[in-house]
């Protein structure tokens, strides 16, 4: 249980890194490519815009997890467990626009042409196995504060894919809270800025049962030019504190590319150590290790030009 809900905090940092438009670790051993880049002299402050979608958008993505934990039970001052948890994810896909609200994307087609995982509960575990996804693909339909997906034919997939989906595509169609920060001041290059606690709290995707953001800090680096978008490379700092009931810890640091014209996220990597410790009536359990992510994005926007 206690596993389960460690690993469920880091996908939810996951999930938070996805804060760019439509939807929502290592670069290099995640088998990630970096975004190919050149540098752009600095200007005397940076507008950040977005732009609203429309049908026909198309961003393909490749997203990378690894979680290493070392593991610990102690009962009367015994070690009575201990192991190695190693959990990675790789994932490709392309998500297309397909219909559109109010410049927010309605509903959206996901295809997943690499899914892999490795996971101590596999009967290979240090292996990468094919998920339920992998080949397929799903339609996506945001309804208010939901998400309906089927398979191309209409019908319910199975949980395990709706679940795989689901966490992949989670913000399709919401409010980019991570733009609606940017766009209303101008930043300098060496500027350095804290994030209001609630809004970072809206980026990372967290509720109260999984921890509190207590710091979310960026601080730009410099302009890139990737793809002829002008894109703006910010150092970012997060660190989560769980409570009582989930003492989780996690600092994370690492770098988000983001494009200035429409605050769409390129490229991040985070990585960063963990920790947490629980202690019952007749037991201590403590786990500490490390989560590295990253995820590269390239956008189509050509159809509608």
């Amino acid at each position: 249980m206690h596993k389960n809900l460690a690993f469920a905090g880091m996908r939810c940092l996951l999930l938070g890194i996805l804060f760019c438009y439509p939807v929502t670790g290592l670069a290099a051993e995640s088998k990630v490519q970096p975004a190919t880049y050149q540098e752009s002299p600095a200007s005397a402050a940076v507008k950040f815009r977005q732009q609203p979608a429309r049908v026909g958008d198309r961003v393909s993505q490749q997203v990378a997890i690894h979680l290493d934990m070392n593991t610990k039970v102690v009962q009367s001052g015994q070690i009575a467990h201990q192991e190695h948890t190693t959990l990675q994810r790789r994932q490709r896909r392309l998500i297309e626009v397909t219909e559109v609200d109010e410049g927010r994307v309605r509903r959206a087609r996901v295809s997943f042409s690499h899914a892999r995982s490795q996971s101590p509960e596999s009967q290979e575990p240090d292996q990468l196995k094919a998920q339920v996804v992998e080949g397929k693909s799903y339609l996506v339909e945001r309804r208010g504060e939901s998400l309906l997906v089927t398979d191309m034919q209409g019908a319910i997939p199975t949980q395990k894919e709706f679940e795989i989906v689901l966490s992949s595509v989670q913000t399709l169609g919401l409010p980019n809270p991570l733009a609606e920060f940017l766009v209303q001041r101008a930043i300098h290059v060496g500027d350095r800025f804290t994030v209001p606690k609630e809004l970072a709290e809206r980026i990372m995707g967290f509720d109260d049962q999984l921890g509190q953001v207590q710091k979310f800090e960026l601080a730009l680096q410099s302009l890139q030019t990737v793809e002829v978008e002008t894109c703006a490379l910010f150092e970012t700092t997060i660190v989560i504190r769980g409570d009582q009931s989930n003492p989780l810890k996690v600092n994370i640091e690492g770098q988000v590319l983001i494009q200035t014209a429409t605050c769409r996220t390129v490229e991040a990597k985070l990585t960063g150590p963990l920790h947490m410790t629980a202690i019952e009536e007749s037991y201590e359990f403590s786990a500490e290790g490390g989560i590295e992510m990253a995820i590269r994005s390239q956008y189509d926007t050509s159809k509608n030009r």
